[in-house]
């Protein structure tokens, strides 16, 4: 609209001379000549303020969207949306395991803190932009609650998942970074120490080769105490594990830590028992050329060359860190074919502990001890060697059911201060995802014991061991661990684990060989774990028995028949005390020698002892020479 000089307004473009453009109309004034429209937008009011903020919050443009500013809102949305297609694309595409797994690669956990970042920063960007976008009216005093709570809506949760992340690439750092990786140990030269006895390696020496294209992935899990009453760390925990990953089988086979004799890679024999191997390889790794300096590679590579077959990598777990695990996840299920009582274990808290048959959830604690206790009746290295690897399995079902993310960051500090490992990050996220494929009735397992090793029949200096009879190991082994694609047996006397809530093994659960040993059950063989949690197992009165007071002798006693010769004297003989005897077991060494319960092993069958501490445990004969 023009108006003249007359005062009339019309519309179009005045013509030169001030007339009105050809086929203009001409309309008469309506308003006064200083009436202009106001320009920009109508004020907005702190409701949609703060509810347009409040969408930039979430997703960042949707509040400039709201308030009119398309173009602002699509250069805030476009990113978000990319990042969230990707996220979306990566976790549709991939297992839930195997994307868990792959977030303990340091470097992927980098990019993970990097990205967040960048989103936190970006989302703040957003939040203020929208909110300096709704211009009248001015802020005030009490404006700053509401910003500030929309700040700390955006800022906490993102501060959160950046912590999460922070502790998590420093549990990878700890638990990757700190160890060389690579495989078992083979020496670049031949050996030389005291301990080691010169001489060729009874059998081949276990190198990997080329294999199948898809090999076993095999793996030496060891459990190292340094607690209280060691004056080194041991690892009495030693269990080799293999996933076959065409046949989808795990097979597990435990290692006694009071074997001895156990051949070296490249030629010689260690001589002491090889719990102390790995401890006497970090304080001498000059003897041990090609060794990274930690101990476990040596270690790992003379079980390999026992066993005869390839060891790929370790990992190594600090039993005391093993309590906080189990906490974190909310304690494992597991069954116990027979319950037992050691009112004499006091290890990390836990002092006594018994518990009956049944399937139960254990805490850390309880955990612990139900894999370390080896002197109640009945019990023995070999009997919680099983317990081990049923305490393994049933931390492998605590993580698959999600029990990490009870508490997300209490775990991932535990693994960091418990567990050490060269296995390759890029490795865990397909073997996470086998593993957890792989049903219980399809896990198989076995202990190495009588006959495959036998106590000295004289006393040793090397205290209570182990004689290892290697080609029987070596067969044991190779029916345990066949070729990908074979389904694993158990032969040559190896004690049989169980799985799947059957019993593999002897009928009394004793640490003895059976008679006719069969594999752990099969695919559709065996019995499906139950369904839903365990419950917590009661609590049960583990007391040491109250000793009979010494009567007082008579002024005149009666003469008494003069005792008959005791089989115990006789070299050779076992003893099997009277069901009402006290107590049947003997005295063994501290904890801190390194020995295991009395004359090892107890292998013969054994009669279960209840779990009342006034019932009186009974002891089967024992087996060796």
């Amino acid at each position: 609209m023009t108006i003249d000089a007359n005062g009339a307004a019309f519309e179009g473009e005045p013509a030169p001379g001030g007339e009105p453009a050809p086929g203009a109309e001409s309309t008469p004034a309506t308003e006064p000549a200083a009436s202009v429209p106001s320009p920009g937008p109508p004020p907005v009011g702190r409701t949609r303020r703060y509810g347009a903020a409040f969408l930039s919050a979430i997703v960042p443009g949707l509040g400039q969207l709201v308030l009119g500013r398309r173009r602002l809102a699509a250069l805030f949305l476009v990113p978000v949306a990319i990042l969230v297609a990707g996220g979306t694309v990566v976790i549709a595409t991939s297992a839930r395991t195997g994307l868990a797994a792959r977030l303990v690669d340091p470097g992927v956990l980098a990019v993970l803190l990097v990205l967040q970042l960048l989103l936190l920063a970006w989302r703040l960007l957003a939040l203020g932009s929208s909110l300096l976008l709704a211009r009248p009216p001015r802020y005030r005093a009490l404006d700053v609650l509401p910003v500030a709570l929309l700040v700390a809506f955006v800022v906490l949760p993102q501060a959160y998942l950046g912590v999460l992340t922070n502790v998590a690439r420093e549990t990878a750092n700890e638990v990757f970074g700190s160890v060389v990786s690579g495989p078992a140990w083979h020496p670049s030269t031949a050996p030389s120490a005291s301990p080691l006895a010169p001489g060729a390696s009874p059998g081949p020496t276990a190198a990997p080769s080329s294999g199948p294209a898809v090999p076993r992935l095999t793996i030496l899990l060891i459990g190292e105490d340094s607690g209280v009453g060691r004056n080194t760390a041991l690892t009495d925990t030693m269990i080799v594990a293999s996933l076959d990953r065409i046949g989808r089988t795990i097979s597990m086979l435990s290692i006694p830590r009071d074997l001895v004799d156990a051949p070296i890679p490249g030629g010689g024999i260690w001589r002491p028992k090889i719990n102390g191997l790995a401890a006497y390889a970090r304080r001498h790794p000059a003897e041990f050329p090609g060794s990274d300096g930690g101990g476990q590679d040596v270690l790992a590579g003379t079980i390999s060359e026992l066993i005869g077959i390839p060891i790929d990598y370790w990992a190594q777990v600090n039993l005391g860190g093993l309590i906080r695990i189990v906490d974190t996840v909310g304690g494992v299920d597991v069954t116990v074919p027979r319950g037992f009582c050691d009112p004499g274990y006091d290890e990390y808290g836990q002092q006594g502990f018994g518990i009956p048959a049944g399937r139960w959830r254990l805490n850390g604690s309880q955990a612990l001890a139900y894999a370390r206790i080896r002197k109640a009746a009945g019990e023995s290295d070999f009997t919680r060697a099983t317990r081990q690897q049923e305490i393994l399995v049933g931390l492998r079902d605590a993580l698959i059911r999600g029990g990490f993310l009870n508490d997300p960051i209490g775990f991932l500090r535990a693994i960091g201060q418990t567990v050490r490992t060269n296995v390759p990050p890029s490795l865990l996220p397909d073997a996470a995802q086998y593993a957890s494929e792989i049903g219980r009735d399809r896990v198989y397992r076995a202990v190495i014991t009588y006959p495959l090793v036998r106590p000295t029949p004289v006393p040793d200096p090397r205290g209570s061991i182990q004689i290892p009879d290697i080609s029987a190991i070596r067969a044991l082994a190779a029916s345990l661990f066949p070729a990908p694609g074979l389904e694993p047996t158990i032969a040559g006397g190896g004690e049989p684990g169980t799985a799947a809530g059957g019993d593999g093994g002897n009928s009394d659960g004793s640490g003895g060989p059976s008679t006719s040993p069969s594999p752990t059950p099969a695919a559709g063989q065996g019995t499906a774990a139950p369904a839903g949690p365990a419950p917590r197992p009661p609590r049960v009165i583990c007391r040491a028995p109250t000793p009979t007071p010494t009567p007082r002798p008579s002024a005149a006693p009666s003469p008494s028949a003069a005792p008959s010769a005791s089989p115990a004297a006789t070299p050779g003989n076992s003893v099997s005390p009277s069901p009402s005897a006290e107590s049947s077991s003997p005295v063994v060494p501290s904890p801190s020698t390194g020995a295991s319960t009395g004359p090892e092993p107890t292998v013969g069958p054994t009669v279960a002892p209840t779990v009342a501490p006034t019932a009186a445990p009974t002891a089967g004969p024992t087996a060796g020479p």
